[in-house]
């Protein structure tokens, strides 16, 4: 007996640290791609298959989470007492049949897989105590992530790695996001994401929980090594030039700031403090750098008319495709390869994503999907409000931030994470068993 549990502790003792390393690590792309995507002689990310490092720390933690939890006689006899989630299965099976019915299959059918990962990693996440610790862990990662922005957008170069699974970025160069004004090309910060608009978004929802981790936290120290980190988050953010990163960020704020006066009034002087300390950073950046920030905000320059104009056309071709299959979608994941059948003869790059989650759901899953996960998010929402409510700017942040870009319904990491969020803001557990 004691035999066995110096074992169980030690085995839990792995499982928290590898749960709290794939947090930290989790914006890293580093991978094995074992079959390239092609459309029209270009590169297709969204048809290639790969297994991600992270994918791998992933599977770690499932099958350590399966040793201390499913081989236990007492899951099983909790499980069996338990109601069915009922909307659960449902959304699984209406994802069945999307799958069965997918413009492409193999795209879909490694989609699913990848949504059941994150749905299975939100299952474990959720189920942990000390929820701070591993919220910390991944804003840790954020603040690794700001850090390599500054260094990128200083030195106008992303800098290739096939280890750390970052592709080389050159303002000079076509194809990288860049901010053009007179005669210049500026780089956007990338970190470690495919695009400074995922880094953004990522960088936004993270820094809102590093205003609540500042917030909840006692002790000094921890209030100051929290600043130092906020800085580099939020210049990273800065330097991505998200414009809707950075408005998500605001409307995360300003309900932080709601919250606060409602319900949590002890929390305003600190909160003041973080807000004209990120002021601070944000004048520095606006007085060094502001020709770039002007021309991000000029919507008459060249780039602007033509992105604004890109994701109209977007609008219009998600709606087409809702037409043509309103009930159980076009296929989860398959949305870019639904445009190449539609136009074979655009250019590889041109098939992209509508730039809004919630709409791409709804083209890809379809009406019966969509329908099953709003009352998955509902009941997240519910219990969230209810037990922890000053978690909420956070998702609201993270709500926010897909009406604007893809990533978080589209990519591994994206989905992971979108997740991850949810999960971290599940507390009061009574039976983790179950």
């Amino acid at each position: 007996m004691i035999g066995n549990k110096k074992f169980n502790m030690q085995l839990k003792k792995i499982f928290n640290l590898l749960l709290l390393a794939f947090l930290f690590l989790l914006p890293w792309q580093t991978r094995y791609i074992w079959q390239y995507g092609e459309l029209n002689n270009g590169n297709w990310e969204y048809g290639t298959f790969s297994l991600y490092a992270t994918e791998i720390l992933l599977w770690i933690i499932l099958i350590l989470f399966f040793i201390q939890h499913y081989l236990k006689k007492e899951f099983w006899v909790n499980l069996k007492s338990k109601p069915k989630r009922v909307i659960l299965l449902l959304f699984l099976l209406s994802l069945g049949f999307s799958l069965a019915l997918s413009k492409n299959f193999w795209v879909s059918y490694n989609y699913i897989f990848h949504i059941l990962e994150a749905m299975a990693f939100m299952t474990i996440l959720a189920v942990q105590s000390e929820k701070m610790k591993y919220q910390a862990a991944l804003w840790a990662g954020a603040v690794l992530q700001g850090g390599l922005a500054v260094s990128q957008f200083l030195t106008q170069h992303v800098r290739a790695s096939k280890w750390l699974g970052m592709a080389s970025q050159e303002a000079k160069n076509l194809g990288p996001s860049v901010i053009e004004f007179a005669d210049q090309r500026w780089l956007r910060a990338y970190g470690s994401f495919g695009s400074p608009n995922s880094l953004g978004i990522y960088l936004a929802i993270l820094f809102v929980l590093g205003l609540v981790l500042y917030l909840k936290t006692e002790s000094s120290r921890t209030k100051i090594l929290i600043s130092i980190g906020q800085i580099l988050v939020l210049s990273g953010l800065l330097v991505s030039y998200s414009r809707a990163a950075w408005l998500a960020a605001i409307v995360g704020i300003l309900c932080l700031l709601a919250l606060i006066i409602f319900k949590q009034k002890q929390w305003l002087q600190g909160f003041g403090k973080q807000i004209g300390f990120a002021a601070g950073v944000v004048i520095f950046w606006l007085i060094i750098f502001y020709p770039v920030f002007s021309a991000r905000f000029n919507l008459n320059n060249r780039l602007e008319v033509k992105s604004i104009s890109e994701r109209k056309n977007q609008y219009a071709e998600a709606a087409s495709f809702i037409k043509s299959s309103p009930i159980f979608g076009i296929g989860p994941g398959a949305y870019t390869y639904a445009l190449y059948k539609k136009y074979p003869t655009l250019k590889s790059w041109d098939y992209q994503p509508v730039h809004n989650i919630y709409l791409l759901a709804l083209v890809e899953i379809g009406l019966a999907g969509v329908v099953f996960l709003f009352f998955i998010y509902k009941k997240l929402v519910w219990h969230i409000v209810k037990n922890n409510i000053v978690y909420a700017p956070i998702l609201v942040t993270l709500i926010f931030t897909g009406i604007f870009d893809h990533w978080l319904w589209s990519m591994y990491t994206g989905m992971v994470f979108w997740w991850a969020i949810w999960s971290l803001g599940i507390i009061e557990i009574k039976n983790p068993v179950n």
